[in-house]
């Protein structure tokens, strides 16, 4: 029943019936509809969100891992697994634990629901509304707690909103007292940090462009099918990817967000 829920939520989602990241009511009627005429079985909107959401979670949990490309990696439609040698699992594993649930548990539909949900990663797990951000301000009232609000750059000593007591006017006395302290040694580490850039940069180019170098026809074509691009033009791009040294290390240097768009500009710069 997944595939059926998953393949009515992207027809939902092509007629515009999602709107700021949350299909309308109709929607669901329709999701409903459908899924009650394919298995004549007892579904309500209750149970089809419930569904929806234990689906976004696991994509969640499985995107937020492999969501850049990772080398070594290539997608087995067949296992519907990212797979790799043990050898390559085994890093990730140890910077990203959670990544070993994933040697072993196949995720379905998961190019589908990257066209629902892969957009939703920025927001979904880290909004926090105004009023709960003013309740933390206002329990904040510590040097430590107003300072990690500083360096978070969400809120300055300068304009502090919350109601202040003797307590808060105490606190932000010493938290300003220790930033002009601090911004003086800040400016010195700082200084000294520039002369190691260029030389990590230089680095990280080079490991770069061994990645890019070891990147395989099949990585190439799972990263073209998150990109919601019409099927002929995956081919069309698979092949000019292939074909293209520079630029599919331009491609793959490019965050997921700007892709298409510089994919698409790339074709068309070549046909001209």
């Amino acid at each position: 029943m997944d595939d059926a829920l998953v393949d009515v939520l992207l027809y939902q989602l092509s007629i515009g019936a999602r709107v700021n990241g949350t299909f309308n009511s109709r929607a669901y009627d329709e999701v409903v509809k459908e899924l009650v005429a394919k298995f004549d079985m007892d579904i309500n909107k209750d149970k089809v969100k419930n569904r929806q959401k234990t689906l976004k979670k696991n994509f969640g949990e499985c995107y937020d891992i492999f969501k850049e490309g990772l080398s070594g990696f290539g997608w087995n439609d067949s296992l519907s697994m990212w797979t790799a040698e043990p050898e390559v699992w085994e890093p990730l594993i140890m910077s990203k634990p959670a990544a070993k649930k994933w040697m072993a548990t196949p995720i379905p539909n998961y190019f589908k629901m990257a066209q629902l949900w892969a957009k939703d990663r920025a927001t979904d797990d880290h909004a926090e509304t105004a009023k709960e951000k003013r309740a933390r301000y206002a329990t904040s009232t510590t040097i430590d707690g107003i300072d990690l609000m500083v360096s978070q750059n969400e809120v300055s000593l300068e304009n502090f909103e919350v109601e202040e007591s003797d307590q808060m006017k105490h606190s932000l006395l010493k938290a300003k007292k220790k930033k002009v302290s601090e911004d003086g040694e800040r400016d010195n580490v700082i200084s000294r940090s520039f002369d190691n850039i260029s030389m990590a940069m230089d680095r990280a180019t080079e490991v770069m462009e061994k990645c890019f170098m070891k990147i395989s026809g099949t990585e190439i074509y799972a990263a073209l099918q998150v990109l919601d691009l019409e099927p002929t033009l995956v081919t069309d791009a698979y092949i000019f990817l292939m074909d293209n040294v520079k630029y599919k290390d331009m491609f793959f240097g490019c965050p997921v967000s700007g892709r298409k768009d510089l994919l698409l500009k790339l074709m068309s710069k070549s046909k001209n």
